[in-house]
């Protein structure tokens, strides 16, 4: 009789000696998201939730991150208990992980009881970074041209639902066209070596006073984006808004008072305060000059009494910037994207 070669054996003897993973154990995982980027605090850090279900009975559930080929910051983590049996409570966990800045990480969980795995599930792609709110009227939404894809996978948009990665049109923003943010999500990914998240609250033709708390529609709407993320979930609300108050005549003050109430009773609602960056965006084809200086006079007194900081500057970009005399066109968006960089990098030095 033949004699089964030894690497027969050996094969058998290790299948013999594995933990089982039983599909009677299921393990989902709820949070984070695929593409999910949580909100790095002043330490560069973040703690994530994990949150899922479990089948059957075990003992405790780990978790560890790992950074992904290619990543240039973050710091792994090795398996940690983020729950035990008495902390399950039928069938749902939930437990937590911190993680240094960047990514992405590939995060593993796995159950088990004593030694033996009996569940496991991964999420690929998770990053610890910056989450911003995008609102105001039509530049900050989808209205340039052409539609803008972020060339880094780092650079992401959350739609309500799931993030997704940042290819124009920006889910929340009204209309089909293109947008800066992918291309300001490049720039920020690269330079500070982090996952960027953007959530759009923008609409066309609106005026600061359809903004005002609280019950118009798009407070409500601009509140429920924030209120997205969780207490401290936003690094800032970019504010690119002005056009149309241009040509509605609205005074300085009235602008100030108006932007200011807004950011006031959004911070009362969030529970913390979110930094706002304010563009300078007046300019419309069909207003006036004077009543354009006054809207950009409202924004700047914004600035000048520490109600919000200094965002973008556009009223400059002339015809060569548009694409039909008040949008942005290919040289538009990317000259915009910039200079919400460069306000954002004045704005971090000043908190440091």
């Amino acid at each position: 009789m033949p004699t089964a070669p030894r690497t027969t054996f050996l094969y058998f003897a290790t299948l013999l000696a594995a933990p089982l993973v039983s599909a009677e154990n299921a393990l989902v995982v709820q949070s984070p998201l695929e593409l999910q980027v949580s909100q790095r605090d002043k330490q560069n850090q973040a703690v994530i939730t994990i949150a899922g279900t479990i089948q059957g009975t075990v003992e405790l559930i780990e978790a560890k991150a790992e950074l992904n080929p290619g990543a240039t910051r973050g710091k792994p983590v090795n398996w940690t208990t983020i729950t035990t049996a008495k902390q399950i409570a039928k069938g749902k966990f939930t437990g937590s992980l911190l993680l240094q800045a960047g990514g992405w990480y590939t995060l593993s969980i796995r159950a088990r009881n004593a030694q033996d795995v009996i569940a496991e599930a991964k999420v690929m792609r998770v990053g610890v970074g910056d989450v911003f709110i995008t609102a105001g009227q039509s530049n900050s939404a989808n209205y340039g041209r052409p539609r803008q894809n972020a060339q880094d996978d780092r650079v992401v948009y959350f739609n309500g639902k799931n993030f997704v990665p940042a290819q124009d049109p920006i889910p929340g923003g009204s209309g089909g066209g293109g947008s800066p943010w992918p291309i300001l999500g490049d720039l920020i990914a690269r330079s500070d070596k982090i996952p960027v998240c953007f959530r759009s609250a923008s609409l066309t033709w609106t005026e600061v006073k359809n903004w005002l708390p609280p019950n118009t529609k798009l407070y409500r709407n601009l509140a429920k984006c924030i209120g997205e993320f969780g207490k401290s979930g936003v690094r800032a609300v970019l504010w690119h808004q002005g056009e149309s108050d241009s040509l509605a005549k609205t005074p300085a003050e009235t602008y100030f008072e108006r932007l200011r109430t807004i950011i006031k009773s959004l911070n009362k609602d969030a529970g913390y305060i979110i930094p706002w960056l304010v563009a300078q965006a007046s300019f419309h084809p069909g207003s006036n000059e004077p009543a354009e200086r006054e809207v950009a006079r409202g924004q700047a007194l914004l600035w000048k009494r520490n109600i919000a900081h200094q965002g973008a500057m556009t009223d400059d970009l002339g015809k060569e910037y548009r694409s039909d005399g008040v949008h942005f066109n290919q040289l538009g968006l990317a000259t915009h994207a910039k200079r919400w960089f460069e306000a954002l990098s004045a704005y971090a030095i000043t908190i440091k």
